[in-house]
């Protein structure tokens, strides 16, 4: 199975995600801290957050939103500029240490999520198990020693549920990746727990998943995570329909048309439709033949000016139905795909058609702008009422 890799904070931990191992945190306590001083079960409280966007005929727009990324640019700009077509964006910004403890990886602002939530955006708090020791990637170590420790879980469940009501969020976003195999039932009773506590405090949980249109329990990269178990206890299920072709993989389009909907049909016969967000890539690869395993990341912007620079056509893959162009430079072949208006449109459409509950951009600043007024703005149901505001 080709690994994912959805989240990337900066080139060099791009490349570290596909060159670096995960290290071992520090040994665990045997009686972890407990951060909160409230260990009580959390009381219910009134339904609007959950009501206002969870449900059958609701269709949101969700988008991510990262610090710069090398010479990437940030997602601030794009979001203040797009703020109210946008029903939804997860900042990721928290990451979680192996006592349960959560703690900041990107540059916190509560400013900017603040800005979100006043122009009728939901603000999701991100909590990610990327390694804080000093290198980088997915730590799958972490990932085991957490969730397969249940007053360690508990602890982080407690943990994140504080943060959301502290610092005024909506809910929490868990992109928890390279969850080890044998930790499958334990992933699932975390999201159940989570899921709970969340509901009780009028929160919302969505949690991001490989894509995959069958499943191997024992698969290092998505066999932890039981679809039907965490469609039943999340609120929305993102599921991550790019890198069909990426880092650790020779080149290929990132998100053929025919990929996305074998994932598609296979999730929703898993999860309920109306909890399904399908995942819009707008980012580029772009694969030489001197490294055919590790191409540069790319904004669309970065993309287009590439293939100026060169020369080159833009064309379409006729199977994939997707953009991509080739040039030579310094004596290296490169063979570029991407993602633009027209196949994010033909993505779009699949979700439409499929009854999906939204879409999800990974991630704000990288996409082709076309998008935000030929598509993006008439996808959410809550265009109307952000509009008027």
């Amino acid at each position: 199975m080709k690994r994912f890799l959805t989240f990337m904070m900066s080139s060099a931990l791009i490349l570290g995600l596909t060159l670096t191992g995960c290290n071992v945190p520090s040994p665990v306590p045997q009686n972890p801290e407990q951060t909160s001083q409230d260990k009580k079960p959390p009381e219910a409280e009134a339904g609007a957050t959950r009501d206002s966007v969870l449900g059958s005929e609701k269709r949101v727009v969700m988008g991510f939103y990262t610090d710069q990324e090398g010479p990437v640019p940030g997602s601030k700009e794009t979001m203040q500029k797009n703020n109210k077509l946008l029903d939804e964006v997860a900042f990721f910004w928290y990451a979680f240490d192996a006592t349960g403890k959560v703690v900041p990886s990107g540059k916190v602002d509560l400013k900017i999520k603040e800005a979100a939530q006043k122009n009728g955006s939901k603000a999701y708090a991100l909590v990610h198990n990327m390694n804080l020791t000093g290198s980088v990637g997915f730590d799958a170590n972490l990932a085991h020693r957490v969730l397969s420790n249940s007053e360690i879980r508990a602890n982080l469940v407690t943990n994140l549920v504080n943060l959301t009501t502290k610092d005024g969020w909506d809910g929490i976003s868990v992109d928890i990746e390279k969850t080890p195999p044998g930790d499958r039932n334990n992933f699932s009773a975390f999201v159940a727990e989570l899921g709970k506590a969340l509901k009780a405090k009028d929160k919302i949980l969505n949690i991001s998943i490989p894509a995959k249109f069958v499943d191997y329990p024992s698969d290092l990269w998505s066999g932890a995570y039981d679809y039907a178990a965490i469609g039943k206890a999340a609120d929305q299920i993102i599921l991550m329909t790019y890198d069909e072709h990426g880092l650790g993989t020779t080149q290929g389009p990132v998100a053929s048309e025919g990929w996305v909907e074998r994932v598609i049909k296979f999730a929703v016969g898993k999860i309920p439709k109306e909890k399904i967000v399908m995942g819009l890539p707008v980012y580029s690869f772009d694969w030489g033949s001197n490294k055919p395993t590790l191409p540069d990341y790319l904004s669309y912007t970065q993309t287009v000016e590439r293939a100026k620079k060169h020369g080159v056509e833009i064309i379409l893959d006729p199977s994939a139905k997707v953009p991509q162009f080739i040039y030579t430079a310094n004596g290296v072949r490169h063979e570029v795909y991407f993602e633009n208006i027209a196949s994010l449109r033909a993505k779009m459409d699949s979700a439409l058609k499929h009854k999906l509950h939204g879409v999800a951009i990974w991630r704000l600043g990288m996409e082709d702008p076309a998008i935000w007024d030929q598509l993006i703005k008439t996808y959410g149901t809550n265009k109307e009422t952000k509009e008027k505001k």
